[in-house]
C-alpha cells in the first residue's frame, strides 16, 4: 500500500467556554462542514500520543526522502486545568486541517463515481494501515533519524509496531483513518478501468500473470559504483555470481513474489525483464549503496498467492486517474476556512496558517497584555518599558499570562505559550508590538 499521510488536527482550548465567539466549523467544503468538535478531539488524541507523532514524523521523512519535516505538533503552552491535553502549534494545526479538507474532497469524488467501501474493504484497510505503520517505523530506524526519539520512538533499537501506534489512539480516530484508506483504495480500483470484484482481479491476473511470478533472488551489495562495476566485470569474465555475492557479504535473498522484490528497488531497475540466470547492471539505491542481483529461479504463482499484489497493482494503475479526478474537483471546489486556522490556498490545496488573529478570536485579550508585577515576584517574563529583556516563564495566577519568552523592546511581549490561571485568555496566533503578545491555543 502506498503511503498515505492521513492527518487531522485543530485547536481546542477555550472553545467550549467561548463557543459563541467562533464558528462551529473549522472549514466548509462545497457547503459540507469540517466539524470543529471532531478536529478538536483528533488534535487532543495526537498531541497526547508520542507514538503517533513519531509515525507522522517518520512518514513525512521517508515519503520525501528526508527533504520534508512536519511542523511540531505540541506547543510550548500549558492548559488551564490539570490533566488537560497539551497545546498544539498553529503550523501543525493548519497542516492537519489541510488533510481533513482533502479527505472531504476524496469523499466527494467517491460519491460522484458511486464508489462505497464495503465492510470487507474496511477490514482490509485497517490491516493495511497497521502494516504500513509497522513498515514505516521499521524503515525509519535504518536512516540517520533512527536514533532520534521524535522519529523512532525507540531507545532500544527495536521498532514499534502499527498495533502499538494505533492502540494509543481513540477507536473513533482509527476508524476514520481506516475509512479513508478504504475509500481511496476502492476509488483507485474503480478508476483503474479494471474493477474491484474478484472476477475483475482474476481477469487482470490472467492477462499479466508473469508480473506476479515467484522469483528466487541472489544479491551482492556494494558501497560504491566502481566496486559494483568491478564485480559485474568479474562475472562477465566467468566468476560465478554466487562467489561474487559471498565476497561482498551478500547471497541468497529467498523466494518471493516479483512485486515484493521490485518494491525494494528503483522503478528503473528492470527486475521484471531480467532473464533467469542473468546478472543485472549495477543498481543505485543511494549515493553509497549499490547492488547487483540475479534471478536464480522463476515460477508462476497462483492467484490466491498473488491476490494482494494484484490488488496493489490495480490500485497503482488507478492512482493517476484518481489524482486527475481530485485535481479537477479542486478547481471547482469552494473551500472556506475559519480564519482562526488560516486561509485556504487553492494553488497549494492547503490551509496557510494565520499570521495574526483578529481581536475577536482572542478569547481574553486582556489576560495576554503586559502587566506590571510587584517587586517581590521573581521569574516574570516581562521587562520595564524601553528595556529589552527575556524571561524563562511568565507569571501565573489571577489573570496573569505565562510565556516561554519574556518581552523584548519597548514593552512588547512575545510568548509561545497561552495564558493560564483564573481569567487567563488564549489566542490562536498572537500579535507582536507594543504591549501585544503572541500565543498558541491549548488543545483539549
Amino acid at each position: 500500500m502506498k503511503r498515505l499521510i492521513v492527518l487531522l488536527i485543530v485547536l481546542a482550548g477555550g472553545v467550549a467556554a467561548a463557543s459563541f465567539l467562533v464558528p462551529s466549523h473549522a472549514a466548509t467544503v462545497n457547503g459540507s462542514s469540517v466539524s470543529q468538535a471532531v478536529l478538536n478531539s483528533d488534535v487532543s488524541a495526537i498531541a497526547g500520543s508520542p507514538y503517533y507523532q513519531c509515525y507522522l514524523n517518520s512518514e513525512a521523512y521517508l515519503s520525501s526522502n528526508g527533504s520534508e519535516q512536519l511542523p511540531s505538533v505540541v506547543g510550548a503552552g500549558t492548559s488551564q486545568y490539570a490533566g488537560d491535553h497539551p497545546t498544539a502549534t498553529a503550523g501543525f494545526t493548519s497542516y492537519y486541517l489541510s488533510q481533513e479538507v482533502n479527505q472531504q474532497l476524496v469523499a466527494e469524488v467517491a460519491n460522484q463515481h458511486d464508489v462505497t467501501a464495503t465492510p470487507a474493504d474496511l477490514k482490509m484497510a485497517r490491516a493495511a494501515l497497521t502494516n504500513q505503520i509497522s513498515t514505516v517505523m521499521t524503515e525509519i530506524l535504518q536512516t540517520q533519524q533512527g536514533q532520534n526519539v521524535q522519529y523512532g520512538c525507540s531507545l532500544t533499537g527495536r521498532a514499534i509496531t502499527g498495533t502499538q501506534v494505533l492502540s494509543s489512539m481513540p477507536t473513533s480516530f482509527v476508524d476514520t483513518q481506516a475509512q479513508f484508506v478504504a475509500t481511496i483504495t476502492v476509488l483507485e480500483e474503480d478508476l483503474s478501468g479494471v474493477g474491484s470484484s474478484d472476477a475483475d482481479l482474476q481477469n487482470y491476473f490472467t492477462a499479466h500473470q508473469s508480473q506476479f511470478d515467484t522469483v528466487c533472488l541472489t544479491a551482492a551489495p556494494f558501497t560504491s559504483s566502481a566496486a559494483a562495476e568491478d564485480a559485474a566485470a568479474q562475472v562477465a569474465f566467468g566468476t560465478p555470481f554466487a562467489t561474487v555475492a559471498a565476497s561482498a557479504n551478500g547471497g541468497a535473498q529467498g523466494c518471493h513474489l516479483l512485486p515484493e522484490f521490485e518494491a525494494q528497488l528503483p522503478s528503473d531497475a528492470g527486475l521484471g525483464t531480467l532473464a533467469t540466470g542473468a546478472v543485472s547492471a549495477p543498481i543505485s539505491l543511494s549515493s553509497s549503496e549499490y547492488v547487483l542481483v540475479q534471478i536464480t529461479k522463476r515460477t508462476p504463482s497462483s492467484f490466491s498467492a498473488a491476490e494482494a499484489a494484484v490488488k496493489s497493482a490495480v490500485q497503482a494503475k488507478g492512482s493517476t486517474a484518481v489524482q486527475k479526478a481530485l485535481t479537477a474537483d479542486e478547481r471547482r471546489t469552494s473551500v472556506a476556512v475559519n480564519p482562526q486556522y488560516g486561509v485556504w490556498s487553492s494553488v497549494n490545496a492547503a490551509v496557510l496558517p494565520p499570521l495574526t488573529p483578529n481581536p475577536s478570536e482572542v478569547l481574553n485579550a486582556a489576560a495576554n497584555e503586559r502587566r506590571s508585577a510587584p517587586a517581590s515576584v521573581s521569574g516574570l517574563g516581562s521587562s520595564p518599558s524601553g528595556a529589552a529583556g527575556t524571561g524563562a516563564s511568565g507569571a501565573s495566577g489571577g489573570g496573569a499570562g505565562t510565556g516561554t519568552t519574556g518581552s523584548t523592546g519597548a514593552g512588547a511581549a512575545t510568548g509561545t505559550t497561552g495564558s493560564t490561571g483564573a481569567g487567563a485568555g488564549t489566542g490562536t496566533t498572537g500579535s507582536t508590538g507594543t504591549g501585544a503578545s503572541s500565543s498558541t491555543s491549548p488543545t483539549g
